[in-house]
């Protein structure tokens, strides 16, 4: 059991056991990077604001994804059949919304709308807009639906927006992480050959600092997934290069003072414990001083830099694998650690800082002086101008990114992104006076500088709908002013004609009056005549009768008198037989017959006369009635005609005045009109109003739905900018259009309305605001941090100043070579905006790790005998420098490891450190031996006024 404690076998066994929980407990890395990706900004900033306008609108828009699908022919313009294609695309994903999440969508050949702003204008790319709820797949798994589904056959198609492009940056990260391991491990394992000419040194540094960073990772990933511990995208690296970094400086530290224990002559069990009782407490001091540093982020405002405080958990954690694990190494391997080296010699100096620290001794303050003079211009050369678009973090080969591109090559940049203006009322926008105001604000961003188009509720189009204006409304008045004025015009001449006609129609009506009294009395005396041949008439009807009878009596009596006579005498004559007499008298009657019968026929005519003469004599009497009543008409017509006379007469005078009065009415229209038309030419016109019965058509519906939130409170104009929305100039512009919505809106009915830009342009706009606020505060806080704990670990207030004060010289130097390098290299003209806060970060606290080294090692050499503070500040350089340099070099190489991933922001930061890390080792032998030297031994006056005698002769 002795033998197991002795050799720290516990601690291996222990740490075994925490690596396998660690490794399984672990959660989906990648997934919650992604979770993480997205910066998180106070909810007071503008771009939040908006965020919860827009989550309070509705499922279409609450919590989703806004996706955009990007159809493009590369070599000429797309045909029938590549439409057709791409409608029957978006024809699919509209049937099957359900299937894909899809809560709203916007086809680029659904209206006039879409397709005026989702169809370029040189007809080679349309754009289909999604939103798609998050609840539905993670944006990694969205986004590969969409392309599966979006595929159309002789069309590039890509699937892009702020949610796609930021998944494109946090799979470039995961991308670059998995290089940036194996290089690292690669390159502090080949380095620690060279240092110890051995290769177990390199395997078990590895072995502990990768047991530190798996098992502190899986606690900040543990933290994060179940507590919401601060993380993002970069968390993950810069564990990595910290732990990697510092963890191999601290092995070296240690190594180095077991290797030369053992070069004296101690036992490995001895050296072991010398070496963790003085290396150990550097290590400790150093480690603490970062401990500090990195939990002051947590005090952090932002969130990205907040993110950091992760490394605090790995420092912790790499102290106490490094202080536990490696003397079970120490004591069960010995001197085969360093195997095959046998020799071990003990402390050697370093040329280069033990000249530099003497020189600078000599003379301090010529050297401080040539040094401000060195770095002043480096200093002051920092633009400070910072790269806030996330874009150009992912490679344009990317598909996100080249659909971004595309966009921007055939639309306008700022198309894949818009801003968003939203405005929130306590009562409805859905009526006359609000809507104005809406359209007033929306043609004021329309007017603005770096604005492509804006589109409201009252634009669809991102252009006025005329009816909706006081100018188009005030010509259609005009024009029935104009049809008004033309009628009264005729309506006068009318008038004219009617007071003509009056005249002549009372000179008529008075000739139609003398006309009727002459009518009047020739009726008079044909009723007259009527009534006697109706009495003739009727006295001859009746003689007629008497005659008629007589004569049909007179027939009857001569009939039947010569009927007997005749048969009488021809009987009576003689040489007749009977039947020549019966001949005759049959003869006879014939005769008779024939006679009466002509006699009976004039009876008949008398009859038809007397009939005739009796319907003359009616007829007569109906005459007689019917001129009466002709006499009473005409009377009535002379009456008539009188009043007509009268009334002509009136109308005749009256007329003039209608007419006049017409004119009057025709000439103030025509002053009203003279006077609408000037209004309708001048700005006044250009007003919007519109009537009720407008709100209610099916056409302006559709944009209350797409513009109006449902319970019609708030309301949302879309702003797309000419420049990429990522750019400074589009982020300020922003900003400033919502400034000036909000005060266009006082004085009036929406001046208590919350006003607030979001999108893309918007958020960068607050995180650059933000970060730039919060990294002054923090690194305030990070310097006091680490300022305390070097007065600790220094026992000195003056030290710790002049620590700081190298550490900030070779942070602006670096910085501001670093832009020139950038530029030089990669063609960029501005830094990221994550690289000034992490370059700072790194290069203060991993540098204050080498200058505990030295002042560490400075107080040692007191204990050992060496008084003098400028023999000790001259030994302790010449020691410490060669562990400085080994370690710097491993450092520098660990954050050259970020070079290769492609990343922009870990590009930057890695050449800020690395060129800080040069700079601090020519700088910190000046600075800290000058310092103890003015501080502690002061100006050796005299020597100076020698040497000044000297120059004389």
């Amino acid at each position: 059991m002795q033998k197991y404690l002795k050799n720290h076998v516990f601690s291996l066994i222990a740490w075994i056991l925490i690596l396998i929980i660690s490794v399984v407990a672990l959660p989906n890395i990648t997934q919650l990077t992604r979770q993480h990706s997205n910066v998180s900004l106070p909810s007071n900033v503008q771009s939040e604001v908006a965020q919860t306008i827009q989550n309070d609108w509705g499922s279409k828009k609450k919590n989703t994804y806004e996706v955009a699908i990007v159809f493009n022919k590369q070599h000429g313009k797309l045909s029938e059949a590549d439409k057709t294609a791409i409608n029957n695309t978006a024809n699919y994903l509209e049937s099957h919304k359900k299937q894909y999440g899809i809560k709203d969508a916007l086809s680029p050949n659904e209206n006039i709308a879409t397709k005026k702003k989702l169809q370029s204008k040189d007809g080679t790319t349309w754009i289909m807009q999604l939103n798609i709820a998050k609840s539905h797949a993670p944006i990694n798994e969205v986004e590969n639906q969409i392309n599966r589904v979006a595929k159309t056959e002789g069309i590039r198609t890509y699937v892009t927006g702020a949610d796609a492009l930021q998944n494109a940056f946090s799979n470039s990260i995961q991308e670059g992480i998995k290089k940036t391991e194996i290089i690292t491990i690669i390159f502090i394992f080949i380095v620690l050959i060279i240092v110890f000419r051995s290769p177990i040194v390199p395997l078990i540094s590895l072995l502990t600092v990768g047991v530190s960073f798996i098992t502190s990772f899986s606690i900040v990933t543990n933290l994060v997934e179940h507590f919401n511990f601060p993380f993002s995208n970069f968390t993950q690296v810069f564990m990595i290069i910290v732990l990697f970094g510092i963890g191999t400086d601290y092995n070296i530290l240690l190594y180095d003072k077991f290797k030369e224990n053992l070069g004296k002559g101690m036992d490995r069990y001895k050296a072991m414990k010398d070496s963790l009782r003085v290396a150990g407490k550097t290590i400790l001091y150093s480690g603490a001083t970062i401990l500090i540093g990195f939990i002051a982020l947590s005090l952090a405002k932002f969130s990205v830099y907040q993110s950091a405080v992760g490394v605090a958990v790995g420092v912790a954690t790499l102290l106490v694998v490094l202080l536990t694990l490696n003397p079970f190494f120490m004591a069960v391997l010995g001197e085969k650690m360093f195997w095959p080296v046998k020799k071990f010699a003990g402390e050697s100096e370093d040329k280069l800082w033990h000249g530099i620290s003497k020189s600078t001794l000599a003379h301090p303050i010529i050297f401080l002086l040539v040094l401000a003079a060195v770095v002043t211009p480096f200093s002051l050369m920092y633009s400070g101008h910072l790269n806030y678009d996330d874009t150009d973090e992912v490679a344009d080969n990317v598909p996100a990114k080249a659909g971004l591109l595309v966009v921007q090559k055939h639309f306008s940049k700022g198309m894949a992104e818009p801003s968003y203006l939203y405005i929130k009322s306590k009562h409805r926008l859905d009526n006359e006076a609000n809507l104005k105001l809406i359209d007033q604000v929306t043609k004021k961003l329309q007017a603005s500088k770096d604005v492509s188009f804006a589109t409201s509720v009252t634009q669809p189009y991102g252009e006025a709908i005329s009816p909706l204006y006081v100018n188009s409304q005030l010509g259609t008045v005009n024009d029935g002013v104009d049809e008004a004025r033309s009628g009264l015009g005729k309506l006068s001449k009318g008038s004219k004609k009617v007071t003509s006609g009056a005249n002549k129609l009372q000179s008529g009506a008075d000739q139609l009056q003398g006309g009727t009294g002459t009518l009047k009395d020739g009726v008079g005396r044909l009723q007259s005549g009527s009534e006697k041949l109706t009495n003739g008439l009727n006295e001859l009807s009746s003689q007629i009768s008497s005659q008629s009878g007589a004569q049909s009596a007179a027939m009857a009596r001569i009939g039947n008198s010569y009927s007997t006579s005749l048969v009488k005498n021809i009987n009576g004559l003689s040489g007749l037989n009977a039947q020549q007499k019966g001949a005759a008298i049959q003869a006879a009657n014939a005769a008779m017959q024939s006679a009466m019968s002509s006699a009976q026929s004039s009876n008949d005519s008398t009859a038809r006369l007397q009939a005739a003469v009796g319907q003359l004599a009616a007829g007569s009497s109906q005459l007689s009635s019917g001129l009466g009543s002709l006499s009473t008409g005409v009377g009535q017509l002379d009456s008539g005609t009188s009043q007509l006379s009268s009334g002509a007469g009136k109308l005749a005078t009256k007329s003039p005045k209608i007419t006049s009065g017409i004119d009057d009415v025709n000439n103030g229209l025509g002053q009203g009109e003279t006077y609408l038309r000037g209004l309708g030419s001048s700005a006044a016109a250009n007003t919007f109003y519109i009537p009720e019965e407008y709100l209610k058509n099916d056409m302006f519906q559709n944009s209350i739905k797409a513009y109006l939130s449902p319970n019609k409170k708030s309301a949302m104009i879309v702003v797309v900018f000419n420049s990429n929305p990522s750019a400074t100039e589009a982020t300020q512009k922003s900003q400033e259009l919502s400034a000036m919505a909000k005060k266009s809106f006082q004085g009036t009915t929406l001046s208590n309305a919350k006003v607030a830009m979001g999108g893309q342009s918007s958020k960068i706009e607050d995180t650059k605001n933000i970060a730039s606020g919060d990294f002054i505060r923090t690194a305030a806080i990070m310097l006091i941090g680490i300022g305390i704990a070097l007065i600790f670990v220094t026992r000195s207030l003056l030290q710790p100043i002049y620590i700081l004060g190298t550490l900030l010289i070779a942070y602006l130097c670096s910085l501001s070579i670093n832009q020139w390098i950038v530029k030089a290299l990669l063609g960029r003209n501005m830094l990221t905006w994550n690289t000034p806060f992490f370059s700072f970060i790194m290069l203060i606290a991993l540098g204050v790790d080498y200058s505990i080294f030295l002042m560490t090692r400075y107080r040692e050499l007191e204990n050992e005998g060496i008084t003098s503070p400028s023999e000790r500040i001259l030994h302790a350089s010449g020691i410490i420098g060669k562990v400085v340099i080994s370690a710097a070099i491993i450092l520098g190489g660990t954050f050259a490891a970020l070079i290769p991933s492609g990343i922009p922001t870990l590009i930057e930061v890695a050449l800020t450190v690395i060129v800080g890390l040069i700079i601090l080792i020519f700088i910190m032998p000046i600075t800290l031996s000058a310092g103890i030297k003015l501080t502690y031994g002061g100006l050796n006056w005299n020597k100076f006024k020698i040497s000044k005698k000297k120059h004389k002769h």
